[in-house]
This record gives C-alpha cells, sequence and structure tokens, in this order.
C-alpha cells in the first residue's frame, strides 16, 4: 500500500510539473522572442530606386496620356457643337463622336493594362531585392520574426491597436534598400 501510495503522489507529481511547466514555457519563450514589423509596401514604395521607375513609367506612358486628353477635347468640342447644328450636320457629328468615344476608349483601356503591367513588374522585381534587405536587416537587429504591419491590423477597427515605434523597421528597410540598390 505504501508503494501505490508513493506511486499515486509521484503521478500527480509529475502531473502538476508538467501543467505549470505548459503555462510557463510560453512566457520563457515569448520573453526571449524578438520582434520587429514593417510597413512593406510604403517602405518600398519610398526608395529610390521605385521613384525612380514611377517617373520613368510617367514619362514612357505621357504620349499616350496626351492623346487621350486629346481626344477628350475633341469629344468636348463636338458635344458643344451638337446643341447648335443642323440635322444633317448632327448626325455626322454624332458618328464622329461615336467614332472618337470608341478609340478614346480603347486607348483608356490599353494603357491602364499597360500601365498595371509594368507597376506590377516594377514590384515583383522590388519586392523580391526588399525581402533580401529585410532578411539581412532582422538578422542584423537581431530579430526572430518580422511582421507585416498589415498583418497586425484589427479587422473590426481597420488599423493598428499599438506598435512600439522602436520595432517599425519600415525606415530603416528603405534606407538600407536604397543602400544595397541604388537607383541607376
Amino acid at each position: 500500500m505504501n508503494g501505490s501510495m508513493r506511486m499515486t503522489r509521484m503521478k500527480s507529481l509529475v502531473l502538476t510539473m508538467a501543467a505549470v511547466s505548459v503555462f510557463t514555457l510560453p512566457v520563457v519563450v515569448c520573453a526571449q522572442t524578438k520582434i520587429g514589423t514593417i510597413d512593406f509596401r510604403t517602405a518600398l514604395q519610398n526608395t529610390a530606386e521605385f521613384k525612380k521607375a514611377v517617373q520613368s513609367l510617367e514619362a514612357e506612358f505621357k504620349p499616350r496620356r496626351d492623346e487621350l486628353q486629346q481626344l477628350s477635347q475633341e469629344l468636348a468640342e463636338i458635344q458643344k457643337k451638337l446643341q447648335t447644328a443642323q440635322p444633317q450636320e448632327a448626325a455626322q457629328l454624332q458618328l464622329e463622336g461615336q467614332t472618337k468615344q470608341r478609340q478614346a476608349q480603347r486607348i483608356n483601356e490599353d494603357l491602364q493594362a499597360d500601365v498595371q503591367y509594368e507597376q506590377e513588374d516594377i514590384l515583383r522585381n522590388s519586392a523580391q531585392r526588399m525581402r533580401g534587405v529585410i532578411a539581412k536587416l532582422a538578422e542584423e537587429k537581431g530579430l526572430d520574426i518580422v511582421f507585416s504591419g498589415a498583418a497586425l491590423v484589427d479587422p473590426f477597427e481597420g488599423r493598428l491597436l499599438y506598435l512600439n515605434s522602436a520595432l517599425d523597421l519600415t525606415s530603416a528597410a528603405t534606407a538600407a534598400y536604397d543602400e544595397a540598390h541604388p537607383a541607376q
């Protein structure tokens, strides 16, 4: 009986210690984990390389935007003329207006698709390099985890509830990126 009682006590002690360790282990692990956050999109968009690429895109697509603006002005002129046009002239103006409207719509759709493709290409290439910069930055700072600031947003409030600014790596990541990948 004495051995049985001893065994029961031993089991009870082991179970108690196991339960205590389950609750204290996460505290110990969390106390040792170093965390950082980053607003990835902002860090990327603030790099000199990204800004230069955006300026280059604007210059590349300016002629098509100008053409679209010109068509818009021509359509406004046609609308103005239609108000005072005779029936025969009005039919011709309406036909001309429809043609220019279709042309403007095609140019606009093509322009939007091309701009979106180019922007995504820039983001894709820059994002890959930014991930490497963030990994190096995290290593240098001894961080175990880097969260995207967007992942920390309260879904009901739509904003971050609290973040110690010392944890934010956004500016440091932009500076490190600019140093590692200077704009050409």
